[in-house]
């Protein structure tokens, strides 16, 4: 996320993903087979993360989360959102700070309030996955302003993780402009996705290649609890990147100690 280009922040930029999950990076890379039943009953034990703060109280973060939300129950999933205010907000000219999309009587929000403004995703993911309900088995963190393309993607999700421990949940990302969905700026390509296609997979973004390390990933509740959580100390973002290329004993590209 910190190292994604800026989105238009006054119009919806949702990226429509091709929703085939992919097998991660040092997992086997081969072509997902979709054909594995999961019953609906399955999605008892499957949640979805998203995380939201917004010191800037951008309008259309608001929007895109809650399109996003509307997405998550039209798919059937059980949607648990943290939300983190920044106390010392107004000292540097930003706006009053209060939460916008979380309730206090929802069990599935999570409020936090913190004395910094630092990027803080991975840290608020970590606190949300100890509300969880102890009967979930697989856990899906994804950017709240994504939009899959077919809404059997959590069946799809939980048969791949059914065969691999962590999945990236597309193969292509399609990031929108102002226009919508006619309006294509740019395709993302997941990391498993280039791997199958024997294709760059860099820290650097280039024209006519990105593996992305984000969007929208899954995770066996066992496998997280043996990696013990997520990396939470990446206070200027980019946390997904490090993830990724950990996942293939490649992490130091993305540490720059100078």
């Amino acid at each position: 996320m910190g190292h994604k280009p800026s989105k238009n922040r006054q119009h919806r930029s949702s990226i429509p993903a091709q929703s085939r999950p992919m097998p991660t990076p040092g997992l086997a890379a081969t072509k997902s087979d979709t054909s594995i039943a999961v019953r609906k009953s399955d999605l008892s034990n499957f949640a979805v993360i998203a995380v939201i703060f917004n010191p800037v109280k951008y309008k259309s973060r608001y929007n895109h989360y809650q399109q996003f939300a509307n997405h998550m129950a039209q798919s059937g999933v059980e949607l648990y959102t943290i939300e983190c205010i920044f106390e010392s907000a107004e000292r540097f000219g930003l706006p009053k700070q209060q939460f916008e999309v979380t309730r206090s009587t929802d069990r599935r929000h999570i409020r936090v309030s913190a004395p910094s403004i630092i990027w803080m995703k991975e840290n608020l993911i970590n606190v949300a996955i100890k509300s969880l309900p102890q009967n979930i088995e697989y856990i899906a963190w994804i950017d709240a302003d994504i939009e899959f393309k077919n809404l059997d993607w959590p069946y799809r999700t939980i048969a791949e993780l059914q065969r691999y421990p962590i999945v990236q949940l597309f193969e292509i990302a399609y990031f929108l402009g102002p226009g919508g969905k006619s309006d294509v700026l740019r395709n993302d390509y997941s990391f498993g996705y280039s791997i199958r296609h024997k294709k760059p997979i860099d820290p650097k973004r280039y024209d006519d290649w990105y593996a992305h390390p984000g969007y929208a990933w899954a995770i066996r509740r066992s496998t997280l609890n043996s990696i013990g959580g997520f990396l939470d100390f990446c206070i200027i973002g980019s946390g997904d990147l490090h993830f990724a290329f950990a996942l293939l004993n490649r992490m130091e590209e993305t540490l720059r100690p100078d």
